[in-house]
């Protein structure tokens, strides 16, 4: 411990002090009892002080011998517990660290499946050839098929289907009773993806055709699957599709019944279910078996995410089997329980025509018109988005991708009136997978960086005791022992009569026992003695959260600003005042960023407070430094005060030899932490560096990303916008149909109408004709006997 300069000029003061306290005589002798029980005290500390001197200060050595296999429990217990993310932490430093040890082959198959289960694919499909490289290995045969049907799970769904043909060939090998239902499900589905052409290809091949060859084997594959297996209900399904697609309905129908009849006996079961269901329904309607078609589409719960497909669906196969009626409730039924689904406008057009169909114009007229009521200005929106960008709208959208590249939102790049009912479908939904999985990485490898930033904040600070668990709980043992040995010489002493002899004059060495007094020597008070400055840290933290709170809601203001300046709907705008606004927007944005940066580094130090708050911080150095003090005159009483006896004098000294162990042991753990310390910088540095590499590597593929994506946005822009348009189009025509039924129920009318009067007017001409006769006979008659009489 260091001697500071004052500390010494009193230390030789209180040298001529206790000399002339040894002229003036002699105190109080302390009692045989009082010294027996003292005696017992140092001797129970002694015991104490040697036992803690014998626990190691290595970590490897606190290590029991089964320390491999806890650690193999623990990442088991989170696996079971599906927190894939701890689980594959504990297994990465068992595979690491231990590559020798038994548990080697469970821990890195499990190692893979965790990071498989938690969506990391490419480091899955990595750990699982790495259990193939193994294979020699028995340890490792019970997860040489599970690894493979794992590495065709994968290439599934990332597309990727490099070195498959391999794992198909070591499949090959295996005996058929050893290959999982799982295995030979994916096989199924990889064989399928082969043999069925996908959009793009079709897109860039529209000659393309399905291969009958791969897609027989697909279909023994799927068949290979056994019953009562996790994936036999979706083995069934793909061979009803194949079926399907060679145009064999009987068999896919009776392949999707089975479907039904097979128990659920995991959630997704229920999802193949109704798209089982879905698909009878279809099958159905093309063989003209209407009746079953509808009993298909009903079936499909009212909860399912497809009910308002099945009533869309269910409505066609009214209008196929003549019942307009049924078909127009069905569609009324959708847009009212489903009023934002998708294919609303879909439904609406439709329900418009039948309406049409059956004579009730005026209703088919509201529809249409409310159709092109609530499109318009969605089309509008539209146009105006390319009106505004018309000299390069490709690089606008490719701006858009990037200000959203880290969270990217599907919807940014439509006005918010289109994204009720834009579909995001094909391969915008694809490249928005992609560019969700190079954002999450983007995000691992800032929260990584985060945590590096931390980890070098804490091991640069002074107080290397905090950051290490075994070693803090070592010093603050040490703390506790070295309180405890203090408090027992203050009593040694008073009970020895020296205190009294020289209270009036050691006025230092009552302050000093004052302090003494407070200073923890268990784990009760030690734990009270640290709470109140984890408080002072707890009211920083709680500052900061509401100065972030508060950033945010500045952000909000800016945001809304800005959406409000962009909004297409303004209808009074004046450039040069908004282009003032916009700077100023831009100025507050940057000072935001400049904000959330500050609290993001106070975060780090009020983190780093945690870590090193605690034995060896400033107070516990204050401790130290008062107890050194108290020491030292406590030495030099016992040499100017031997006269009070040989056993006081021996007590003293035994305390003395055990401050001296405290002391010795103190300077092992802070080697010991330092190194430590050391250690953990060189790896902090290597890992920075290699986040550094993935960063770089991470930059090249954002570019890329932003390229690709910019360019599926604005197709996926093109078609929203194009269908907005044809539905609007077909509304229109809706519209013309109803006037021209109208029309021509008016002309028909009208028509009836002209007939009916020119049938009346003959019927009038043919009895003004009869009567006209009538008379003309009559007349003619009376000519006749008027001449006769005459």
């Amino acid at each position: 411990m260091k001697v500071w300069g004052w500390q010494a000029r009193l230390d030789r003061a209180l040298w001529v002090v206790l000399a002339g306290m040894v002229a003036l005589g002699a105190g109080k002798p302390i009692s045989a009892q009082d010294l027996t029980a003292l005696a017992r005290e140092v001797s129970m500390l002694e015991g104490q002080i040697d036992a803690w001197l014998k626990e190691p200060l290595g970590v490897e050595k606190q290590r029991s011998h089964t320390y491999v296999e806890e650690r193999l429990t623990d990442g088991e217990l989170y696996y079971q517990l599906k927190d894939y993310v701890r689980a594959s932490i504990i297994f990465t430093d068992i595979v690491e660290n231990h590559p020798n040890h038994p548990g080697f082959s469970d821990a890195l198959f499990l190692l893979a499946d965790s990071l498989f289960r938690a969506g990391d694919y490419l480091g899955a499909r990595s750990r699982f050839r790495e259990v193939l490289a193994h294979s020699n290995d028995p340890r490792f045969r019970p997860f040489i098929q599970r690894s493979l049907g794992r590495l065709i799970e994968i290439a599934v769904r990332i597309r990727d289907f490099t070195g498959i043909e391999e794992v198909f060939q070591r499949l090959a090998t295996l005996p058929p009773s050893e290959v999982e239902a799982s295995t030979n499900y994916y096989r199924g589905k990889y064989l399928y993806s082969q043999a069925v052409p996908t959009e793009e290809v079709l897109k860039a091949n529209p000659e393309a055709r399905i291969d009958p060859v791969t897609l027989e084997q697909a279909r023994q594959a799927f068949e290979s699957v056994a019953p009562r297996t996790p994936f036999y209900p979706q083995a069934l399904y793909f061979i009803g599709v194949i079926h399907t697609l060679r145009e064999q309905y009987p068999q896919a129908i009776d392949a999707f019944a089975r479907v039904l009849q097979t128990e659920a006996t995991l959630p997704e079961h229920g999802e193949v279910a109704e798209l089982a269901q879905l698909a009878l329904g279809r099958l159905y309607y093309e063989t003209d078996q209407l009746d079953r078609a509808i009993e298909a589409y009903t079936a499909i719960p009212r909860t399912s995410s497809r009910f308002d497909t099945a009533l869309y669906e269910l409505a066609w196969a009214h209008i196929r089997r003549g019942d307009s009626t049924r078909a127009e409730r069905a569609l009324e039924v959708l847009m009212i329980a489903f009023p934002d689904s998708k294919i609303i406008p879909e439904a609406k057009l439709l329900r418009g025509n039948l309406l049409l169909r059956i004579g009730k114009l005026g209703e088919a007229e509201r529809v249409f018109s409310e159709m092109v009521g609530e499109l318009e200005p969605v089309q509008r929106d539209l146009d105006a988005m390319v009106a505004d960008h018309r000299e390069n709208l490709l690089a606008f959208f490719k701006k858009l991708v990037h200000e959203n590249i880290e969270v990217f939102d599907p919807n940014a790049f439509l006005p918010p009136s289109a994204q009720r009912w834009a579909k995001m479908e094909g391969e915008l939904d694809r490249a928005l997978g992609i560019l969700e999985a190079v954002s999450q990485i983007g995000q691992m490898l800032s929260e990584t960086n985060s945590l590096i930033e931390r980890l070098r904040a804490v091991l640069d600070s002074p107080n290397k005791l905090a950051i290490f668990a075994d070693l803090r709980r070592l010093a603050e043992r040490s703390v506790q022992l070295h309180n405890r040995v203090a408090r027992l010489q203050k009593r040694i002493l008073d009970a020895s009569g020296a205190g009294a002899q020289l209270a009036e004059i050691q006025e230092r060495r009552r302050e000093l026992e004052r302090f003494l007094s407070d200073m923890p020597i268990n784990d009760e008070e030690l734990a009270a003695f640290e709470a109140e400055s984890i408080g002072r840290i707890r009211k920083l933290e709680k500052e900061l959260a509401r100065l972030e709170v508060e950033v945010a809601g500045l952000d909000a203001r800016v945001t809304a600003l800005t959406r409000y300046l962009d909004s297409p709907r303004r209808t009074h705008k004046d450039p040069v005042g908004d282009e003032g606004l916009r700077q100023e927007i831009e100025g507050h944005r940057a000072a935001i960023a400049d904000y959330r940066q500050e609290i993001n580094d106070l975060k780090v130090a009020v983190e780093a407070a945690y870590l090193q708050a605690g034995v060896g911080d400033h107070r516990y150095q204050e401790q130290a430094r008062l107890r050194e003090e108290y020491h030292r005159l406590v030495e030099r009483e016992k040499a100017a005060l031997e006269h009070v006896g040989p056993e006081v004098a021996r007590l003293l000294e035994r305390l003395s030899e055990l401050k001296r162990k405290l002391y010795r042991r103190d300077g092992e753990i802070e080697a010991a932490a330092r190194e430590r310390a050391a250690a953990m910088r060189q790896v902090v540095n290597a890992e920075a560096k290699q986040t550094e590499l993935y960063r770089s590597t991470l930059r090249q593929l954002d570019e890329e990303a932003e390229d690709v994506l910019s360019v599926v946005v604005y197709r996926s822009f093109d078609a929203i916008r194009q269908r907005f348009y044809d539905l609007i189009l077909k509304a229109d025509v809706g519209r013309i149909d109803v006037a021209w039924a109208q029309r021509e129920e008016h002309r028909v009318r009208l028509e009836m109408l002209s007939r009916e009067r020119e049938r009346e007017n003959r019927a009038l001409d043919d009895e003004f004709r009869d009567i006209m006769d009538e008379w003309a006979e009559g007349s003619e008659t009376s000519v006749q006997k008027g001449g006769g009489v005459q």
